[in-house]
């Protein structure tokens, strides 16, 4: 047979696969008198020809892979009985009270958050009646769901090959294994954004349950987050300005409303609820952190709770944070989006060599591929940064640009293989070891760097809470009223748990206390670092009278003071 011969046959067998011949272009727009239920969905997205052509058998290897990590994660997660003193403060102190809330009828006490996880948290422990378990659980198997929905976000842009390689990078991700095995809303958010992106992209899909589909997943991950406003402003433009569906100006402003009142209608009873107990439908006080990002000075430089803390005593609502000093916010928020882009690409979210190749992928696929679905996946992206660049940075933060970037990466390495089969290039079977051969350097030093992250984690677990619990316990304490830092110890006791105050000195704590009473006042590694002017209380001998030590941990030093005020009178 000849070249044309077999070229033509190749072209025939891409196209009855429904694939789109090199040619033609997705920017083909419909006959505005259209009507979506005659006319057949947008042409497939053109990708190189693989060996693996059946839809299920595709499917085998990356459902191993994430089967794999789940097994893998399992016997890790026993490693980890209970939170850390890190982002897990934030489930002992929203997540899990929230999740009870939620299940007497009351409202929760999170107000950075809707209640999508505390929702989710709440159903699972239904099941398991351990909601620490729970939380673990709902992690493990978002991380798992993760790496097979990269395959597939991948695998449609780029085909087979690149797929894997993204679905392996990710799972080998710095820091991925070990928020993968932690109680907190971060890879079930991640979840969440790629469910969304990949059900809209999905071709097999009809365009109006696409629309709705992904219209109640961003809705979930609002309520989950609420940045996963990204989503909400992504999918919008896509369908208005991208025109993904190519549908006339009627349909897409039909498809529009369709998106946004299922959105609305899936968010209702939170909007609602929200409503009646504070005044508006969308509060929140996400602002505080806006404010301890762009006023520093006022924060004290604290990025966390006491920061955010002392700022609500300042700011009561998004507007004050930007009039208070719009100038100061116009100057600093590019210094801020570049410093949160450059973070992105060379923290310990990726290797900065994956960091690297990433935008060397993008420039690549935008040369190469520029049809709509990856305009909306690069429209993703900078929606996302834009809207991260308001914050401080954490790593964790950026997990949803970690799997774009493992994506991008990959076909970095896999388009050069490409470029060679286009132009009928010599390109002997050997050549596939190149890229398989930098993808398994480029996974020495991610896994290298992901067990470093997991090692330090398991180490980092506060013991001396476990023992305090214990003895708490055994004298019977009931529903304690507890001062700490760190709210583990009030949660595992069933008690209450009471924020250190910002005191200077041990008068302004005993007179803070006359004010406040408690129970217990916990002082441990985290106290004596927030609060160092009270150093002394780490060792019992040097405590005032007015405090009397009931309990003493060494390694790490801890004691638990009861409050004896009435002997200081």
């Amino acid at each position: 047979m000849t070249n044309q011969g077999r070229g033509a046959e190749l072209l025939g067998q891409r196209v009855e696969q429904g694939e789109q011949p090199a040619n033609s272009t997705l920017w083909e727009s419909r006959s505005p008198n259209s009507d979506d239920s005659t006319h057949h969905p947008p042409p497939a997205i053109h990708h190189p020809p693989s060996a693996t052509r059946h839809p299920i058998a595709r499917l085998l290897l990356p459902a191993l892979i994430a089967f794999l990590l789940l097994i893998a994660l399992h016997f890790v997660a026993r490693l980890h009985p209970y939170g850390t003193y890190t982002v897990e403060t934030d489930f002992y102190q929203y997540y899990a009270p929230d999740s009870e809330s939620l299940g007497q009828g009351q409202f929760p006490q999170d107000t950075y958050r809707g209640p999508g996880y505390a929702f989710a948290l709440a159903v699972v422990t239904k099941l398991t009646g351990d909601v620490f378990l729970s939380g673990k659980l709902i992690s493990a198997m978002s991380a798992a769901l993760i790496a097979l929905l990269t395959f597939l976000l991948f695998d449609q842009l780029f085909g087979y090959a690149t797929a894997i390689s993204a679905e392996l990078l990710v799972v080998v991700a710095p820091q991925f294994a070990t928020f993968a095995i932690t109680a907190t809303t971060d890879i079930f958010f991640l979840l969440l954004c790629l469910a969304a992106l990949v059900i809209f992209l999905r071709e097999s899909i009809a365009p109006r349950w696409r629309v709705a589909l992904t219209a109640m997943l961003t809705s979930f991950a609002y309520l989950t987050r609420y940045n996963g406003l990204f989503l909400l402003v992504t999918f919008l433009v896509g369908l208005l300005l991208l025109n993904h569906f190519q549908l006339s100006w009627r349909e897409r402003l039909q498809k529009s409303a369709v998106f946004i009142g299922v959105f609305c209608l899936f968010a209702l009873p939170w909007l609602y609820a929200n409503y009646r107990h504070t005044g508006s439908p969308f509060y929140n006080t996400n602002y505080l952190n806006i404010a301890t990002e762009f006023y520093p000075d006022l924060a004290q430089g604290n990025m966390l709770q006491e920061g955010t803390r002392g700022l609500s005593e300042k700011f009561h609502s998004l507007g004050e944070v930007l009039r208070y000093d719009p100038k100061r916010l116009v100057l600093h928020y590019p210094k801020n989006l570049f410093a949160t882009v450059k973070a992105s690409l060379s923290t310990n979210l990726v290797d900065y060599r994956i960091g690297g190749l990433a935008l060397l992928g993008v420039a690549f696929a935008w040369l190469r591929r520029r049809h709509k679905a990856l305009l909306l996946v690069l429209l993703s992206a900078a929606v996302f940064l834009l809207l991260l660049a308001l914050t401080h940075w954490e790593s964790r933060y950026g997990f949803y640009v970690m799997v774009l970037y493992a994506g991008f990466a990959s076909y970095a390495l896999f388009r050069p293989l490409e470029w060679l089969r286009e132009k009928n290039r010599c390109q002997p079977q050997a050549f596939i070891l190149l890229p398989i051969g930098l993808l398994v350097g480029l996974g020495f030093f991610s896994v290298a760097a992901s067990r470093k992250e997991l090692t330090k984690f398991l180490s980092s677990h506060p013991t001396e809470i476990i023992a305090a619990r214990d003895y708490l316990q055994s004298q019977g304490v009931s529903h304690p009223r507890i001062l700490a830092r760190k709210p583990h110890l009030a949660f595992m006791t069933r008690g209450e748990w009471i924020f250190f105050p910002q005191v200077k000195s041990l008068d302004e704590l005993r007179e803070w206390l006359r004010d406040n009473p408690v129970d217990y006042i916990a002082f441990g590694i985290r106290e004596v670092q927030a609060r160092p002017e009270l150093d002394s209380l780490k060792d019992p001998a040097k405590a005032p009278i007015w405090l009397q030590p009931v309990w003493t941990n060494d390694k790490p030093a801890f004691v638990l003071y009861k409050p004896q005020l009435e002997t200081d009178r």
